[in-house]
């Protein structure tokens, strides 16, 4: 059984009235890499700050290596913890190789100076850090980033049991941010490693586990599909998500949804029924949600990648089981949407015995408003695997009167027109 490294109970910490960490609870395991996440103000500085002992919490302790931290001299403590801090302004003009030896200082007796294992282990860090070829320029004199790897060697080169970061990519570029995080990363299970982010893919990515905060409080805390949760980034970032796993990783990675403000009238929304498959609907259905179209979907594949997106964007779907026909259930309820439609759009996508039923339906419901989109100009035939039997009903569909149209602007013109009674 894996043993802590970290303990934190019931920590209190206010700023005057302000009330910073409210009896915040965590326990890390030794070698787990731990990502702290949440807004602005929340306290993950704060929690990092009452881990470190940089600050005394109001109430709660601390335990580090089983140990109260209290009862830690400095020096001891920092042969335990290696903290980098948000902030990587320093005032004096110390070399970047004379910052990362003061990594050596709490190893070293009160009038002893570095032997030749330092050096090394301080080489080590510069070179795990890409700061090597900085070591005789002044800590003053470079850039954000730099200074940013730098303090980052030097808490490498405490060989302290666990790192306490705050933020250690804020200021890198891309390829820096990878490059730390992958040496981070590569430091566990022999270290353990706390890290505040704001970048939630990151941490999805490089973390074992993940701490989210909101208003001084812990408000979840577990795997990353665990933590990172439409549910959990709406409540506490108040922004919509959509949550994927990645195909390559088996991780979370999340992509805003912008929603802009409907340009719909007011008064009852256009219901408007997304007939697609194969990812041809992903970009139709979010439009149309996003203009305030009361959009429903079907019926679709569980495994398709539309499907996906429609239960992404909250809209009512008729699902089927992967590789099979659309059964008499389903087609029950597709039927039932149509009816209530206002309009049915269809989009470019293929057409097969398992989906052509969605075409048969559409040709045996007289009256429906349809519009066709498509945006490739690629000719039906090379998307038909039924034989021609669905280039025939798409012909049936456009004798019937549906409406082809070549982008999305233009199929929502189409149905601002129906919506305001204009056609």
């Amino acid at each position: 059984m894996t043993a802590e490294m970290i303990r934190a109970e019931d920590l209190d910490v206010r700023y005057g009235d302000v009330q910073v960490l409210d009896a915040v609870s965590l326990a890390v395991n030794e070698g787990t890499f731990i990502g702290i996440l949440g807004p602005n103000g929340c306290g993950k500085t704060t929690l990092i700050r009452a881990v470190s002992s940089v600050i005394n919490p109001a109430a709660g302790a601390v335990y580090v290596d089983g140990r109260d931290v209290g009862e830690y001299s400095p020096r001891e403590l920092a042969t335990r913890l290696g903290a980098v801090p948000q902030e990587t302004a320093v005032s004096f003009g110390f070399t970047v190789e004379e910052i990362v030896q003061m990594g050596r200082h709490p190893y070293l007796g009160r009038l002893s100076s570095m032997k030749e294992a330092d050096y090394a282990i301080c080489r080590e860090a510069m070179d795990l850090t890409s700061t090597a070829h900085l070591a005789d320029r002044l800590i003053t004199e470079i850039s954000g980033g730099e200074r940013q790897r730098v303090l980052i060697a030097r808490a490498l080169a405490q060989q302290p049991k666990a790192l306490l970061l705050d933020e250690p990519t804020s200021h890198l570029d891309i390829n820096h941010q990878i490059e730390i995080l992958s040496i981070i990363r590569s430091l566990t299970p022999g270290v353990t490693v706390i890290a505040v982010f704001h970048d939630l893919n990151l941490a999805a990515y490089f973390c074992d586990r993940l701490i989210l905060m909101e208003k001084a409080k812990i408000v979840a805390v577990g795997t990353p599909a665990e933590v990172l949760t439409d549910a959990h980034i709406r409540q506490v970032f108040d922004v919509p998500m959509m949550v994927r796993i990645h195909p390559l990783t088996g991780r979370p990675y999340l992509v805003p949804r912008y929603e802009p403000a409907p340009a719909v009238s007011t008064g009852t929304p256009l219901r408007v029924h997304v007939v697609c498959g194969g990812g041809t609907g992903a970009e139709t259905m979010y439009a149309l949600s996003s203009q305030g179209y009361q959009v429903t979907a079907g019926v679709l594949s569980a495994n398709d990648s539309d499907c996906t997106t429609a239960e992404g964007l909250g809209i009512p779907v008729v699902r089927e089981s992967p590789f099979a026909p659309v059964s008499e259930r389903s087609l029950a309820e597709y039927v039932a949407l149509l009816e209530r439609a206002d309009a049915v759009v269809i989009t470019e996508m293929p057409v097969g015995p398992g989906n052509i039923a969605n075409l048969r339906a559409l040709e045996q419901s007289p009256g429906l408003r349809i519009f066709v989109l498509a945006r490739d100009g690629t000719p039906l035939s090379s998307r038909d695997y039924t034989g021609g039997d669905a280039t025939a009903l798409f012909s049936s569909l456009c004798r019937g009167g549906a409406v082809t149209v070549r982008d999305i602007p233009s199929l929502v013109a189409h149905l601002a027109a129906l919506r305001n009674g204009t056609v």
